[in-house]
């Protein structure tokens, strides 16, 4: 087994936006494309097949990717933010680029970012004259998502980003959490507000009111190539937000080259594949299966160009890239179509984007790390992203705290050609907060229905959330045989090992954590099946 080398490793986090496992070809021998650049990092290094996000959405997994703790102990218990929204991560809660940055590392981030952000809000509040909106046409809720410290997901306002000074910094972003250079759009490339923003400050005024629809249909091909109504600076071009981002981390990376004797921490949250599906002229027709599939390839190029260049100035060795995706594949790549051809975006798994099913979690994720990882291995251990947290600790030997990485396990073991299981168990949850529970084979999901998305074809179909959908995923890897009548024992025994692993707040050694409340009015209905539910709720309502 090869041994952890002594130096700091560089790390360039790749995290793609929505791309399912069956779109990269070297985890989908049936794939409609070739991701050429993608699968040759796998040949270089580790493919591993049990990877999860830890949830079906993108704020989300994200959260815990930065954060090593599972998503639904946040203040966010379902849905994802709007791009006007407050920061998510705590201002006292300790980040995966903090950890580095304390550890000598440059860190930067260039991409999406979706993690709220504490923007400067104008006194007047919102300003309707400004992009000739009517306040009667659009009144603002009570109670907005992500505002005045509520994240219950319950009044989502369709007009977004009106009441922001965009001539001031944000107070809190990336760069108080831990990034040393930040250039992002707030949240995905369909969500407002539509301007730049490098270390906090915005790249312009918005003074334009543009888009499409307001509520966007998310979950079919419909509309494919709209985004939502919103603010936008004049001249946004959306374009070219895919290609600026590129050379921006390319530009990133260039600088971090140049100085070898400095480790560095680059996060690309890239924007493809998620919609609009709007592919460059050059890769327009790359993939023979329309604009989803160009898609796909116009990343898979990107993936190969920041590759290129740290293999170009010599740093390959000591790099290590981590390639995978935020969540599983959303409506937008357009399925029906894509099966047509004979692709499967989900590779076969039931579900998609914001399913508690596997289709809706579980990521194609690529370990390079050249002398160290063996190249052309495969792991079929289970992994979720908030181990990044705990690996990367083991890799520079230091510490954990105790306040932090409360659901991150080091899968440093995998990467160095072990095969036993570092995970004892593995929590998901869904678009609508419901969790589920893996043990070895075993799934255990607490909803009633995938509790993504889609909306029910049956009217009568509601979610419940509860102990209901058991599947073995060795025998019944489509979760098609519920088999949760025939094994009360397990049930009981899983159902038990999730109460402990909420009521503690970690699912790791060390000291009880907390789970946090989501606002002045939320509630925490998913966990209702749990018996002293009351009680753990009042405990997070007060920390």
């Amino acid at each position: 087994m090869p041994e952890t080398p002594s130096q700091s490793p560089n790390i360039l986090f790749i995290l793609a936006d929505d791309l399912g496992q069956g779109d990269v070809s070297c985890f989908n021998p049936h794939a409609g494309w070739h991701t050429g650049h993608i699968d040759a990092l796998a040949a270089q290094g580790l493919r591993m097949t049990d990877s999860h996000a830890t949830s079906s959405l993108c704020t989300p997994s994200r959260y815990a990717a930065l954060t090593g703790r599972y998503n639904w102990r946040s203040r966010l218990k379902s849905l994802v933010l709007p791009g006007d929204s407050m920061a998510l991560v705590e201002a006292d809660r300790p980040t995966l680029p903090r950890l580095l940055k304390d550890n000598g590392y440059r860190t930067a981030v260039v991409g999406k970012w979706h993690l709220g952000l504490d923007w400067h809000l104008k006194d007047s509040g919102n300003d309707y004259d400004a992009f000739g909106l009517s306040a009667d046409e659009h009144p603002e809720p009570a109670n907005r998502m992500g505002r005045n410290g509520d994240f219950a997901a319950r009044d989502m306002w369709h007009v977004e980003g009106l009441d922001i000074d965009y001539t001031q910094p944000v107070r809190r972003g990336p760069n108080q959490v831990g990034f040393d250079y930040s250039f992002i759009t707030a949240a995905s490339l369909d969500q407002p507000p539509y301007v730049y923003l490098e270390n906090g400050m915005p790249q312009g005024v918005p003074s334009v009111f543009a888009g499409d629809q307001f509520n966007l249909d998310r979950v079919t091909d419909s509309q494919q190539q709209q985004i939502q109504k919103g603010p936008m600076v004049p001249g946004y071009d959306i374009g070219r937000v895919a290609s600026d981002f590129q050379a921006r981390a390319l530009d990133v990376l260039d600088g971090f080259l140049a100085d070898p004797d400095t480790p560095w921490f680059l996060y690309v949250p890239s924007h493809l594949v998620h919609g609009p599906v709007i592919p460059d002229a050059e890769y327009r027709g790359a993939s023979g299966k329309g604009p989803y599939g160009d898609w796909v390839l116009q990343l898979d190029d990107y993936v190969g160009q920041l590759v290129d260049r740290i293999d170009a100035a010599g740093a390959g060795g000591n790099t290590i890239i981590v390639f995978t995706s935020d969540n599983g594949p959303s409506g937008v790549a357009g399925f029906e179509t894509l099966a047509a051809q004979g692709h499967d975006p989900s590779n076969g798994w039931r579900g998609h984007k914001s399913d508690i099913w596997e289709g809706g979690h579980r990521e194609p994720t690529v370990i390079r790390w050249p002398g160290t990882v063996a190249p052309g291995t495969t792991s079929d251990r289970t992994v979720a992203h908030s181990d990044l947290f705990a690996t990367f600790a083991q890799i520079l030997d230091v510490a954990v705290p105790e306040d932090a990485a409360e659901d991150s396990i080091s899968n440093l073991p995998l990467w160095l050609g072990g095969d036993e299981a570092v995970r004892p168990d593995l929590i998901s949850s869904s678009g609508g907060g419901g969790l589920a529970i893996r043990r070895g084979d075993w799934k255990l999901e607490f909803v009633t229905t995938g509790d993504g998305m889609d909306v029910p074809k049956d009217p009568h179909t509601t979610t419940s959330y509860e102990p209901a959908q058991l599947y073995n995923l060795v025998s019944d890897p489509g979760e098609t045989d519920n088999v949760i009548a025939a094994h009360p024992l397990l049930v009981s025994e899983l159902t038990e090992l999730l109460a402990e692993r909420i009521r503690r707040g970690r699912s790791t050694p060390g000291p009880d954590g907390v789970n946090d409340w989501p606002g002045p009015d939320g509630d925490w209905h998913q966990i209702g099946w749990l018996s002293d539910a009351e009680q753990v709720i009042d405990d997070a309502r007060h920390v």
